[in-house]
């Protein structure tokens, strides 16, 4: 299924034209909703939502008076006075923090003399300041970030809260490998969760793995004839009509179609979570007691051998 069809299959059951317009904006963010609103489900624990991806440490390049253009990711960056190269990150945010260069895979050591820093397509700066990353911004789809891994270095970085990084570092500058993480909150202006490495990883260019739980993140115009495969199994995909249409019916004050669309939705999400129950293949999972202290217990001398 596309987006296309499933805003014209909300339409078609709302009763409304499929062909306008304003229907299908309204549509398309009710399927928004619906969308969060499933991956919501079960806790946010759905198979699907299980994923990992990579980022480069870097070390952050203040910069003032960019002419010409915008730095670009991949693209090498030059010291006029030193000569001294560094690649920008992937991550590079050159629209909320553009005068903040993310850079990695350095080539010499860059000066306060380098006023005219150039990427080679007639973009330049003047450099400012150069100091290890504390903070990363993670993937615009991260829910909840689980667990974090140094793949150069192959270790584990182990979650750690905010209280004991402030005693063992108050003044923020104790550089070395990291080995512990720390949710940041959210970023103000591009809306990512950030994290914290402690201590501050001051080798660019090192790869960190992490595993995270995520979402689906909002549809535009531009998504509609994409197969909707890649964001959810199809087996959840007839949730998000029967979802937008219960949610669009409220709005036209149709309350008893709304609950007919509502027990269709319902209907997708417990076939769904009785799959999830099986993603751990043949594992089984026995119930606690509800009482943790009623438990059996061998006495001493209890037992004894069989003849």
């Amino acid at each position: 299924m596309t987006l296309t069809q499933a805003i014209t299959m909300t339409l078609n059951r709302v009763g409304l034209n499929p062909t306008t317009t304003a229907y299908k904006d309204q549509a398309r963010l009710y399927l928004n909703i619906v969308a969060k609103r499933i991956c919501g489900e079960v806790g946010g624990k759905w198979w699907w939502l299980h994923k990992s991806t990579t980022f480069l440490t870097t070390k952050t390049m203040t910069v003032s008076g960019i002419a010409g253009g915008s730095f670009v990711a991949g693209e090498t960056v030059t010291g006029n006075s030193s000569g001294a190269t560094a690649v920008v990150d992937a991550n590079y945010d050159s629209t909320n923090y553009p005068t903040a260069l993310t850079l990695h895979t350095f080539s010499g050591t860059f000066v306060t003399a380098d006023n005219a820093l150039s990427n080679g397509t007639g973009v330049s700066a003047a450099y400012v300041s150069l100091a290890v990353t504390q903070t990363y911004a993670l993937a615009a789809d991260v829910l909840v970030p689980h667990s974090f891994v140094d793949v150069t270095n192959d270790r584990t970085i182990v979650a750690s809260g905010w209280d004991n990084i402030d005693q063992d570092d108050p003044d923020r500058d104790y550089e070395t490998d990291a080995r512990v993480w720390s949710p940041e909150g959210v970023d103000a202006l591009s809306g990512k969760i950030r994290v914290r490495l402690f201590p501050y990883h001051d080798t660019p260019g090192d790869t960190i793995r992490y595993r995270y739980r995520g979402f689906i993140v909002d549809w535009t115009s531009g998504d509609d004839s994409t197969e909707l495969d890649r964001y959810l199994p199809e087996i959840f995909q007839p949730a998000l009509p029967f979802g937008a249409a219960e949610m669009y019916l409220q709005e036209k004050g149709d309350s008893e179609a709304a609950g007919e669309n509502r027990f269709e939705y319902n209907g997708v999400i417990d076939r769904g979570k009785e799959t999830n129950r099986t993603i751990w293949g043949n594992r089984t999972w026995r119930r606690n007691r509800g009482d943790d202290n009623n438990q059996f217990v061998l006495a001493d001398g209890s037992l004894t051998a069989a003849s």
